[in-house]
This record gives structure tokens, C-alpha cells and sequence, in this order.
């Protein structure tokens, strides 16, 4: 045998390490706390980003009219179709001695942190230029940037979550992952950190002003983001193998819809995303109607424990509920919070001590099931792309993930387009210290609280068809074990017979 035909199977032994089933349910696990730690740690990195605020950015700091950001999502549609179809379609058919998706994570990371980047940043150099809210100078820069950013994004993202839905056959490895990643809860301190800077600055207490708060703080929070991804995708193993025989279009389009269980979570998520045109108001509501950065952390103080506390219950609650019950708990009792909060607030937006409790009652509900509204719905599109592979004996991640999120993206885009809209319909006046009307302020906390659950409402009905048991687990994933074990066993007798007769 050659010497790099021993180093190819020696490769594949520790990649794809066959599973017995004498392991678990589910099959064997494969990734130890030491490399486990370190993907949490970098995966947490990666979360050090205030993407949030970037449309506020756009709106106010960049200076660019809301008109034009409403524009432009409606024409990103169309490319959105064509390019994320295309890059789906190459990566699923990609098979290198590396893997199926890290070449296109490590080629996509550098360009796309410097497009998120870019954007921020911009303002710098525009600076002293007199061009208005629709100046065609404005428009271009940030259509030109964002196309960038969103078609490097498209493979960037794609790549990456196909890592993370092949760095270990077992399920069991996949949820600890889900659930100490989320645990960690770092997206909140780029947060925390920013709306204590706003505050700052628009008091004249640091020296800096708010304009360039943002600026620093996304550009910087988006180059340290981008590291800890680096690392993550230098770290994490592609184990689950791809059969040898490369996938055809048609073969993603069976994977998705002949996937009933895909089906149902797609339908959900296409319906869920209705609800998305509060996100832009988000930011309005806490720096317009409330005054103050701060109160998001103010009221969000007596519901941070209970974010812990939720995932030490969350084990209880997986062994006695089906998958389906906790999804929708997930998301009923946050609504049922914002209802109540929302009947409370809306004719006392301007008494604090009437607005905070119930702001804080929100954010209970909220932190109650946070564990569950984490876990859950990632944990259930990993064994979807299980049960997919099971059904039909090929895994074509990236077609199904977009397909799956292609209608949700479109209908994201035309509601982020209605948002921007929206914000002009009701008397909402660009500038930073602005203040708003009553009527502005009601449209704004009603656009950021009830509007959203009415939106989605209708995306409770397709789960309920969701019937992924627990016993049908246990036999499709004995049954993907010896599947991958003879995929295993064919690809290293190919690599012995070539050298045998060489020799």
C-alpha cells in the first residue's frame, strides 16, 4: 500500500469513526469536551456583533432615506433567487479530501467581514460630502455594498451551516453543542455594551459622539467576530460522510419536498416570518419611545436568571413533552407577555414607573422558555436533515436549506421593505435626539410588540402535523449508522485495491 494511500485511510478512520449500536439510542458520540469547549468558545466570538442596530445605522447615522432601504429589499428578492440557488446547487456537489463545505468557508469568511465592515465604516469618508438622504451618491454606495455583502454572505452562510450540521454524526453531540452555545448568552454583551455607549455619549460624558459610537462599535465587533469564526472553522471536523456520487438538482427538490417533517418546519418558518416587520422597531421603540438605550438592560435585569435556570429544567421537560409541545411553548408564552405588556403600555408610554414592571414582565415570559426557543428549533432542522438522508440515502444540506429558507427570506425582505415603509407612514423624523409624537410613539410600540403575533399567527398550524417520534428516531439513526458504516467500508477498499495492484 502507498504511503498516501495509508495517510487517506488513516484520514478517513478518524474522521468518519464507525458507530455500533451498542453506543446509544442514537449512536456513538464523537466529539470530546475538549474539542467541544472550543467550538462554544469560538461560536461565541462569532456572536460579538450589534447587526441589530444596523438598520437604525443606515436610517439615521448613514443618513440614507427609508424609501431607498424599502427599495432595495424589494429588488434584492430577485437576486436572492438566482444566487442562492446557484451556490446551493455547487456546494452540495463539492467533494474534496477537505470536505464538502469547509474550502467554502475559509474562501467566503475574509470577503464577507470586509463587505459587514464596509458598511459600517462608510460614513468616515463621506463625511464632509454635503449629499442628502436620496443623493445618487449614497444610493450607490450602499447598493453597491450591500449586493457584495449579501452575495458572499449567501455562501458564507451556507457553508457554515452545512459545517455545523455534519461535525458529528450523533445527535446526542449535536444537542450539547445547541445548548451550551446558547447558554452562553455572549450576543448580549456587544448589547450591553453598546446601549451603555449611546447613553454616554448623547450626555457628552465620554467625548465621543453617538454617530461615531456606531461606527466603532460595528466595525469593530464585526472584525472581532469574524476571528472567532476563523478559528471555529479551523477547529471543527466534517464527520458524517457524503455518499461518492454527487447530488443533482432534482435530488434536493425530492430531499425537500418529499420530506414531510422539512415540509412542516419550512411552512412554519415561511408563515413565522410575517411577523418579522417588528424587527426595525426595535431599536425606534427603546431610543424614541423610551429615551434611553439602558432600559432594554434595566428591564431586562430580573429575567437574566431565569435564562439560566431555564436550560437546568429544559432536560425535564424534553423527557416528558414532545418536540412539537415545546416548540409551541416556545413561542405562545413570549407572545402571551407581550399581549398583556402591550394592553398595559400603549397609553402609558410616557410613565416609566407604569412602563417598566410591565416591560420586565415581557422579559420574564420571555426568559422562561428561552431555553426551549433555542434548542428546539435547531435541534429539530439537524434531525430533519437526518431524516431526509434516511428517506432517500443522499444529504443535500445546502439545496434544502435553500429551499427551505428561501420563501421565509423573500417574505422577510418584503416586510423589512414594509417596515422601512411603515416608519415613514407614520410621522417618524430621521436624526439622532429627534423627538417623536404620541402617535408615533403608539405606532412604534404597537409595530414592536402585538402587530408581529398577529403577522405569524397562522405559523402554529403547520406544527401541528409535525410527528417525529421518538421510537422512529431511535430506528432511523441504528439505521444511518450501518448505511454510513458500508458507505465507510466501499470508499476504503477502493483506496486498497488501486495500491495492491500498483504494488
Amino acid at each position: 500500500m502507498s504511503q498516501k494511500t495509508e495517510e487517506n485511510k488513516i484520514q478517513t478512520e478518524e474522521s468518519y469513526m464507525p458507530m455500533t449500536s451498542s453506543d446509544s439510542i442514537y449512536g456513538k458520540r464523537y466529539v470530546g469536551a475538549k474539542e467541544l469547549v472550543t467550538l462554544f468558545v469560538t461560536a461565541e466570538i462569532n456572536k460579538f456583533n450589534v447587526e441589530g442596530y444596523l438598520s437604525y445605522f443606515m436610517l439615521n447615522v448613514f443618513g440614507l432615506d427609508s424609501r431607498i432601504i424599502a427599495a432595495f429589499a424589494v429588488a434584492n428578492l430577485a437576486w436572492d433567487l438566482i444566487n442562492d440557488s446557484i451556490f446551493a446547487y455547487i456546494v452540495d456537489r463539492t467533494r474534496t479530501r477537505f470536505g464538502k463545505f469547509k474550502p467554502w468557508a475559509f474562501a467566503t469568511i475574509g470577503p464577507y467581514a470586509v463587505a459587514c465592515i464596509a458598511l459600517w465604516v462608510t460614513p468616515l469618508f463621506i463625511g464632509d460630502q454635503n449629499w442628502g438622504p436620496l443623493s445618487w451618491q449614497k444610493i450607490v454606495i450602499y447598493c453597491v455594498i450591500s449586493i457584495f455583502k449579501e452575495t458572499v454572505g449567501t455562501l458564507y452562510n451556507c457553508a457554515v451551516n452545512g459545517l455545523d450540521s455534519t461535525f458529528t454524526p450523533s445527535i446526542d453531540d449535536k444537542a450539547a453543542l445547541i445548548a451550551i452555545d446558547n447558554i452562553g448568552g455572549f450576543e448580549k454583551v456587544p448589547v450591553y455594551v453598546m446601549v451603555i455607549l449611546l447613553d454616554l455619549a448623547a450626555a457628552g460624558t465620554i467625548g465621543i459622539s453617538v454617530e461615531n459610537v456606531y461606527i466603532f462599535m460595528g466595525a469593530g465587533t464585526a472584525f472581532i467576530s469574524a476571528l472567532g469564526m476563523l478559528v471555529h472553522i479551523f477547529v471543527i471536523k466534517e464527520r458524517i460522510v457524503q455518499v461518492e456520487e454527487k447530488p443533482k438538482l432534482i435530488d434536493g427538490l425530492r430531499n425537500f419536498f418529499g420530506n414531510k417533517l422539512q415540509v412542516c418546519l419550512s411552512l412554519s418558518n415561511f408563515l413565522s416570518a410575517f411577523g418579522s416587520v417588528g424587527g426595525p422597531f426595535s431599536n425606534l421603540f427603546w431610543l424614541d419611545v423610551m429615551g434611553s438605550a439602558s432600559l432594554e438592560v434595566v428591564c431586562g435585569v430580573p429575567a437574566a436568571p431565569l435564562t439560566y435556570i431555564s436550560y437546568m429544567y429544559f432536560p425535564k421537560l424534553n423527557k416528558k413533552f414532545s418536540t412539537k409541545t415545546l416548540w409551541i411553548a416556545s413561542k405562545a408564552v413570549p407572545q402571551l407577555g407581550w399581549t398583556i405588556t402591550f394592553l398595559i403600555g400603549i397609553n402609558n408610554l410616557d410613565n416609566l414607573w407604569i412602563m417598566i414592571p410591565a416591560l420586565m414582565f415581557a422579559e420574564i415570559c420571555f426568559s422562561s422558555v428561552y431555553s426551549l426557543g433555542k434548542i428546539i428549533p435547531q435541534l429539530m432542522q439537524q434531525e430533519i436533515i437526518d431524516y431526509g438522508e434516511w428517506k432517500t440515502g443522499k444529504r443535500t444540506e445546502a439545496m434544502t436549506s435553500f429551499i427551505s429558507s428561501l420563501a421565509t427570506k423573500l417574505v422577510t425582505q418584503v416586510q423589512n421593505a414594509v417596515s422601512s415603509a411603515v416608519i415613514s407612514f407614520i410621522g417618524y423624523e430621521a436624526g439622532v435626539g429627534t423627538v417623536q409624537s404620541m402617535k408615533t410613539k403608539q405606532a412604534i410600540f404597537a409595530m414592536y410588540t402585538v402587530i408581529p403575533i398577529v403577522l405569524g399567527i397562522f405559523s402554529y398550524i403547520p406544527m401541528l402535523f409535525y410527528d417525529l417520534d421518538d421510537k422512529t428516531k431511535t430506528i432511523m439513526y441504528h439505521e444511518l449508522t450501518e448505511r454510513r458504516n458500508n458507505i465507510i467500508k466501499k470508499s476504503q477498499e477502493k483506496a486498497i485495491v488501486p495500491a495492491t495492484e500498483e504494488k
